[in-house]
């Protein structure tokens, strides 16, 4: 009678489509911002040509570690998001919350390099 009993394990459970398909979109989302990230981030290097213009001392330091953070912190964040995203998923597991929390993390550092930027040129 006990070898009627199916048990379901981890590899057979019924994938849920709701949470798939929610986060295969917070993923392109996720994609999207990041381009849209990347492409400001490196624009932030423009904020140094008052510098040259100016008599005033820029902080050139903090304007690199800005627009690092902007730039490569966003892409980084990004890239762990998709590996810990498909690690869920493979295991089966509820996934759109980690694409949710890497876009609110990407948009955070983001907005901390700007802020870095704007802070070092007066």
């Amino acid at each position: 009678m006990t070898d009627d009993i199916i048990v379901q394990s981890e590899e057979e459970k019924p994938p849920r489509t709701w949470d798939f398909f929610l986060t295969v979109f917070l993923l392109f989302l996720l994609l999207v911002l990041t381009a849209i990230f990347l492409v400001l981030g490196l624009g932030l290097s423009v904020a140094t040509l008052t510098c040259a213009d100016s008599s005033q001392a820029c902080n050139g330091t903090v304007i690199s570690v800005g627009t690092l953070l902007a730039t490569f912190g966003v892409a980084i964040i990004t890239l762990a998001g998709i590996v810990t995203t498909v690690v869920f998923i493979a295991r089966r597991k509820v996934a759109f919350a980690v694409p949710l929390v890497s876009c609110l993390a990407v948009i955070g550092v983001f907005l901390l390099g700007s802020w870095l930027v704007r802070l070092a040129v007066p």
